[in-house]
């Protein structure tokens, strides 16, 4: 009975990532995922006999399938993205209606471009600092499902070892390390490069999960726009404003920041609130507001997909996995653009409800833990 069980479940693994691509469709009654198609599994019959396992032996060298379900697994949520650091896989998702959305920051104006948001308010208000200790807390509500695309990993994080190679393939064609403070002209290539996609944002990680709005005039209307108080007024008036952390216009550290002087108490404060929000979303299933469509999944630890990485991951930890070919960018495009034509072609038809997609991710942790 536990091996004809572990077939099943390893059947309905493979089954649901080799599934064609597509976004979720957004209908009257709320927003549907694909169903899982698998009517006839046709199980070889099962017996006690532990040869056909060939325990004994390990998997191939260059295997990569627990790699898979392993992210696929960590998908939204903090801490395994935090241990590996790098990722490999980008995710169509949405953003469900009526969905919250903080900015935080030193001017009363709305973003006329790309700009950050976060998922948790502690998050954005860090980010909220004038020159005189104030600031403006943004809060933006969805008017419609928000179709974003996932970066797994660390992908916020301003690091030029590896936790932007994916975005950095399609935002310059090629990883460039030295430009990794370089937000603002990346972000702007992302949204260009996404618009053919009818894509509205990307969804990354750093201290907490944040999305990067395209367009702060589509798929969203304004709730509030708050002016906040970061430090009471009897103390040091001096408290220089920062640039949001996703969208420095250098290419190099800023010599204004390296001349800052050390954070106070406070400043501590507001980072443990922003670490501390992050931790709401450290195990599945991560941050539940935004939707996974695994469907649409693109891989690049599927070597059937981009073999040439094969090669730059011989004989090097996962820690250390990096994407630097540069025929990735094309890969990760027709991923894409076949999602898109797919969703189309399927239209209304798809209509199975949000919590197929919380059964698949079950089913890919047991792969995972049977993997590892």
């Amino acid at each position: 009975m536990r091996s004809h069980s572990l077939v099943v479940a390893l059947s309905l693994g493979s089954a649901a990532l080799a599934l064609p691509g597509q976004f979720p469709v957004d209908s009257a009654d709320g927003i549907y995922v694909p169903p899982l198609d698998i009517v006839n599994l046709n199980l070889p019959s099962c017996s006690s006999n532990t040869e056909q396992w060939r325990f004994e032996e390990g998997p191939p060298e260059n295997a990569t399938g627990n790699l898979i379900f392993d992210t696929v697994h960590s998908f939204l949520q903090h801490w395994p993205n935090t241990r590996y650091r790098n990722g490999h896989n980008i995710v169509p998702e949405v953003i469900p209606n009526n969905t919250l959305l903080y900015h935080g920051t030193g001017r009363h104006t709305i973003p006329s471009g790309p700009d950050w948001t976060a998922t948790d308010p502690e998050h954005s208000i860090h980010f909220a600092r004038g020159g005189d200790g104030t600031g403006w807390l943004l809060t933006l509500a969805a008017t419609r499902p928000l179709k974003v695309l996932y970066f797994d990993g660390n992908s916020a994080a301003k690091m030029s070892e590896g936790p932007m190679d994916t975005q950095d393939i399609i935002a310059w064609g090629e990883v460039q390390p030295e430009r990794y403070l370089n937000e603002r002209q990346r972000i702007e290539n992302l949204c260009r490069w996404g618009k053919e996609f009818g894509i509205d944002g990307f969804v990354r990680m750093e201290m907490d999960f944040e999305v990067i709005l395209c367009d702060f005039t589509a798929g969203v209307e304004v709730v509030s726009f708050l002016h906040v108080r970061l430090l009471s007024k009897d103390e040091d008036p001096y408290f220089p404003p920062i640039p949001s952390p996703s969208l420095s216009h250098s290419s190099s550290p800023s010599p204004h920041l390296a001349s800052l002087p050390p954070l106070d108490s406070n400043s501590w404060v507001h980072i443990f609130e922003v670490m501390h929000s992050g931790s709401w979303h450290n195990r599945y299933p991560g941050d539940s507001r935004i939707v996974l469509d695994l469907t649409g999944l693109v891989s690049l630890y599927d070597i059937g997909l981009a073999p040439s990485l094969v090669s730059v991951r011989a004989g090097i930890e996962r820690w250390d996995h990096r994407i630097s070919s540069s025929d990735i960018s094309n890969v990760m495009s027709v991923g894409v653009r076949r999602a898109r034509e797919r969703r189309e072609g399927n239209g209304r038809r798809i209509r199975e409800a949000r919590h197929e997609g919380e059964k698949l991710r079950n089913v890919v942790r047991a792969q995972a833990i049977i993997g590892q």
